[in-house]
């Protein structure tokens, strides 16, 4: 991982809010083809597209668009009903979704 030139990284890698993004986008996905499985649809195709919004003078994002294509014979209905499961049973979403207490301590040792 690394942080952007502006940042004082040298960007050849993505930054840890990058990869929370990833990570969020691959989490959907992943529950959303077993999901898929354990409801007989077939899945031919899978594509995810995930954006996180910050604004430039802000150290968080203000949101996420996630655009996910897929290739199946199913209807609409049933495939929104699985993505309702996918949410309710993703927890990179969840985490995302909603507020989660964090407790952080911060350790000195000696040199």
């Amino acid at each position: 991982m690394d942080l952007g030139t502006a940042s004082g990284g040298d960007n050849t890698g993505p930054s840890a809010l990058e990869v929370a993004i990833m990570s969020l986008a691959d989490c959907a996905v992943t529950i959303f083809a077993d999901v898929c499985k354990k409801s007989n649809v077939e899945l031919s195709k899978m594509e995810v597209i995930a954006e996180a919004e910050k604004p430039a003078d802000s150290p968080v994002i203000s949101g996420v668009n996630m655009k996910v294509k897929i290739a199946a014979k199913a209807r609409k209905p049933k495939i929104d009903a699985i993505w309702r499961r996918t949410e309710a049973n993703c927890p990179v979403v969840f985490i995302f979704k909603e507020n989660i207490p964090i407790n952080i301590e911060v350790e000195t040792v000696d040199e």
